[in-house]
């Protein structure tokens, strides 16, 4: 029973890490809910692209991928060029995801 219980935690402890890929892309020109959809529009075209998250105020879109998926800084730039938009920077982010099961 002991290694029954052990087997379990071993196993929920696998399942609640995961490794998420995030890009952080820093954008110039987006001053309205419109260019903000526009530009989430081109992003979720790309199939690495699993959501996008655009903040107004800091300019930015945060773009999480798909598993196992990758983007290039050109994907990326096109997808902005052709909301009508020009990147700035394009930075890389690991997160590590914690679920809390109870």
């Amino acid at each position: 029973m002991k290694k029954l219980i052990i087997a379990s935690m071993l196993m929920f402890a696998t399942m609640a890490f995961a490794d998420e890929k995030k890009l952080t892309v820093k954008i110039d020109g987006m001053t309205c809910p419109s260019c903000a959809a526009s530009v989430e529009s081109q992003f979720e075209k790309l199939d690495a692209v699993d959501s996008v998250d655009i903040s107004l105020t800091k300019g930015t879109a945060i773009v999480t991928l798909k598993e196992g998926k990758n983007l290039k800084e050109d994907d990326v730039k096109n997808a902005v060029k052709d909301a009508g938009f020009k990147v700035i920077e394009v930075r890389e982010a690991r997160t590590e995801l914690v679920s809390k099961s109870d």
